[in-house]
């Protein structure tokens, strides 16, 4: 009888294992469409939002912060001493490290700016997969990447 019990246990194991497989590789194979076709995603967003997801050793990933150049200038004025006199002194001491600092974020906000105005982005968060289409209102890469991949499909049938 333990023998009975035995093989059935390890029966069960084998069954849940085999399943756990199974679900593994849908989900790699699903994955793997997820990423299909994708070249390129741009994420314009404001600083406050989390943008989540994404695997960008698949496909190139540009993030713009639209209020960068804001926060930038936010940074630098809480460093500034509060006289005039003494603010230009500290600025010709540090203007090589000030600007050394600020320069990818300044040139970055500029280019997500100049990009969301070619898109015609209205509102934020946007996603644009590989220059062509803008998923609105959805912070997670994966979901709008498979908004895309479901618009895609669904194009494709007509």
């Amino acid at each position: 009888m333990k023998h009975h019990k035995l093989i059935g246990a390890c029966l069960a194991l084998g069954l849940v294992a085999f399943t756990a497989l199974g679900t593994t590789a849908r989900a790699q194979s699903a994955n793997s469409d997820l990423y299909r076709g994708i070249t390129k995603v741009e994420v314009f967003a404001n600083s406050a939002m989390v943008i989540t997801g994404g695997e960008p050793q698949r496909y190139q990933l540009a993030i713009y912060r639209l209020d960068a150049l804001k926060n930038v200038e936010a940074a630098i004025n809480q460093r500034l001493p509060k006289t005039e006199a003494a603010a230009r002194a500290y600025f010709q001491a540090n203007q090589a490290e000030i600007k050394k600092q600020i320069t990818p974020h300044v040139l970055s906000a500029a280019n997500g700016i100049a990009l969301a105005r070619h898109y015609k982005i209205d509102r934020l968060p946007a996603i644009v997969v590989d220059g062509a289409n803008v998923i609105y209102g959805v912070p997670d890469v994966p979901q709008a990447l498979a908004l895309v991949q479901q618009h895609r499909a669904s194009a494709a049938k007509r």
